[in-house]
């Protein structure tokens, strides 16, 4: 008895297995024979042009921001009081190679190095009878030298040494060891005033005249106005076109203002966010045309040309590289290669010259379907 339900109920699996097959046959032939129907019932009118490859020109066109060429941080190195320079010390501040920038109190200094060029000078002094009878030949530089000495000018150069005596004569009596100790300070005394670099303008102040710096301090930060650097990302695709040494044409984003610059630098690695690299352009500012850092600007590089090739609108490109053309009354897909994006438009080949391209975008548009292209 059990044996008689496992067998009826088999066979029923099996009957219903056969008609689902049969309607789904049924089912995708209708489906098939509907989208045929929609296909031969559908008429797009097209605007097409025929395929002709010719010699184009290629344009990259790409906004960038501006930047300084130089951002420097004004810092003491050594301690004292602030005073002002030529220009304020504020942010926004202005001002011309070689200005005074801001001082720091240095009498305590300059006292130290003239009571030390002073004992120099006795010491100097002190060894002249010697080298008179050691150095006969020698005495004549080092009295010049010693004449020459001025508290309130920088040391003279020492005198070339001729001997190796004569070496050990000068560093036994602490002669050397003391010339070099002044040269030392008047060193660190040219950092109690600071000038200058480049024309440009403080970005940030930090300290203001009248407190006190210590060595390290950050008193404000500045960046060169007169030479700056276009920051330009640059599709990869689009950064083969690019070489160091192009001009560059650059202006505002309404095209009345405009610049000529110079490719300097390309980065040798992508942006992974925007999968793009960086192309610097260096720029000058004029006084009639003003460039600001932070300012975005429009670059157009220099054009390159590419033989057999047809310039079609990019609206008209689906699935990246893919295009219809009409034959024989119906939409036919193809497969292109793009050597070239632009703004509005792209360059391409890899179709056969004469057919006839579709160059406006299709929607919902499928290959087979009946076209008439539009005269």
């Amino acid at each position: 008895m059990n044996v008689r339900k496992i067998i009826i109920g088999f066979i029923a699996v099996v009957f219903l297995l056969i008609i689902s097959l049969i309607l789904s046959k049924m089912f995708s032939g209708m489906a098939r024979e509907s989208e045929d129907k929609e296909r031969e019932a559908v008429i797009l009118h097209v605007k097409a042009q025929k395929v002709e490859y010719k010699e184009n020109t290629a344009h990259i066109v790409e906004m960038g921001r501006l930047a300084s060429q130089q951002t420097v941080d004004l810092s003491a190195e050594v301690q004292g009081q602030i005073f002002s320079g030529v220009v304020t010390l504020r942010e926004g501040s202005q001002f011309k190679k070689g200005d005074l920038l801001i001082s720091i109190f240095d009498e305590e200094a300059k006292n130290n190095i003239k009571a030390s060029k002073s004992r120099f000078m006795n010491g100097i002094a002190g060894i002249l009878p010697d080298i008179k009878i050691d150095f006969p030949e020698s005495y004549n530089k080092y009295e010049s030298f010693f004449n020459s000495i001025r508290i309130n000018d920088p040391l003279p150069d020492l005198p070339q040494l001729d001997s190796d005596k004569e070496k050990v004569f000068l560093a036994s009596r602490n002669i050397l060891n003391d010339y070099f100790t002044i040269k030392s300070a008047e060193v660190r005394l040219s950092k109690y005033k600071l000038y200058a670099p480049f024309d440009g303008t403080f970005t940030s102040v930090y300290l203001q005249p009248g407190s006190v710096a210590n060595p390290g301090s950050r008193i404000a930060s500045m960046i060169r106005t007169d030479k700056l650097e276009l920051e330009v990302p640059v599709r990869n695709e689009d950064a083969y076109w690019v070489q160091i040494g192009d001009q560059v044409k650059v202006s505002t984003k309404d095209l009345l203002t405009v610049w000529t610059g110079k490719v300097v630098r390309k980065s040798a690695f992508m942006d992974p966010a925007s999968q793009t690299i960086s192309v610097y352009v260096a720029l000058e500012s004029e006084p009639n045309k003003p460039l600001y850092a932070g300012q975005f600007l429009r670059a157009e590089f220099e054009s390159k040309t590419l033989e057999n090739t047809m310039e079609i609108p990019r609206n008209a490109v689906f699935n990246k590289d893919h295009v219809f053309t009409v034959e024989e009354g119906k939409l036919k897909e193809h497969r292109i290669d793009i050597l070239k994006s632009n703004e509005t438009s792209v360059l391409f080949n890899g179709l056969p010259e004469g057919a006839e391209l579709v160059v406006e975008p299709l929607v919902n548009a499928k290959d087979g379907f009946n076209a008439e292209i539009l005269n």
